[in-house]
């Protein structure tokens, strides 16, 4: 059976804002094939993971961290919203072995895992990893790191920054925002470590394709951060750019991105996100 055609389009317009989102600036070739991260082509002085839940996220930090040998890779995430999504998602992944030793906990801020996740999986020395695990939102992420970076002598430097897809874009404007008044801009590479699709199910509601779907979210869980993130870049009084928080600079949300919003916004999938 054909799902319904209005389902199709609500999984249409998830996916249009996801694409959006997930901002990439290396991406050349279809998202869901990435299987292996890839040599990037620009001088990496620092490989920035800010703390999410998405595990996949994580492997592409270890990866790119053997692919620039000489970047220092900075986790940056003490306990917040996503603490023990990461946890329960690491105990489902195939990291679950360091969950059943003991050497990651659920009182472990992310920082902490993902930097014995780095040592112990991907045998990342310890000497090119620092540890910043002490904020709770994304600002933080930005400023103690950026701190951080500057007390190794890397305060101007090329940086690559990774979050959980969803959160990409307004990490890498929340960065770039912290490093104009900390005096310190500098380059920052966004890599989105896949662009989350989903598609209809036969139970008549949107689910992850099974490439997204292990270890990264519920299905209400994300489409309540996709409807949550573009209210944050919203430029109005209840966003994060000028006229609101003032976290952000004001950015134009592409018309084709808004209108899939405003149609999710109003369909029964708004009601499934807030579960």
């Amino acid at each position: 059976m054909e799902p319904h055609p209005t389902l199709r389009s609500l999984c249409d317009d998830l996916n249009t804002i996801s694409a959006w989102l997930a901002l990439d600036d290396f991406a050349s070739t279809p998202p869901e094939s990435r299987r292996q991260a890839r040599p990037i082509d620009a001088p990496i002085d620092a490989i920035v993971l800010f703390g999410n839940q998405v595990v996949a996220a994580l492997t592409a930090a270890c990866q790119l961290a053997h692919v620039h040998p000489r970047a220092l890779l900075l986790f940056s995430g003490g306990v917040g919203h996503s603490t023990h999504f990461l946890f329960e998602n690491l105990a489902a992944s195939d990291f679950a072995p360091l969950v059943r030793d003991g050497s990651l906990a659920p009182h472990m801020g992310e920082a902490a895992m993902y930097a014995i996740v780095a040592r112990r999986a991907f045998s990342v020395a310890a000497s090119r990893i620092v540890v910043e695990g002490q904020s709770t939102n994304g600002g933080e992420n930005a400023r103690f790191s950026l701190r951080l970076l500057m007390q190794e002598g890397l305060a101007g430097s090329a940086t690559l920054l990774i979050q959980d897809p969803v959160i990409q874009r307004r990490s890498v404007l929340t960065w770039q925002c912290e490093t104009e008044r900390a005096g310190q801009p500098s380059p920052v590479y966004s890599h989105a470590a896949f662009v989350p699709r989903v598609e209809p199910c036969p139970q008549g509601l949107p689910q992850l394709i099974p490439a997204h779907s292990r270890a990264t979210w519920t299905i209400n869980r994300y489409i309540g951060l996709l409807l949550g993130e573009i209210a944050r870049l919203q430029d109005d009084e209840n966003g994060y750019g000028p006229r609101g928080k003032n976290f952000l600079p004001h950015i134009d949300i592409p018309s084709e991105v808004w209108a899939s919003y405003q149609r999710v916004l109003s369909s029964p999938l708004r009601e499934l996100a807030g579960r």
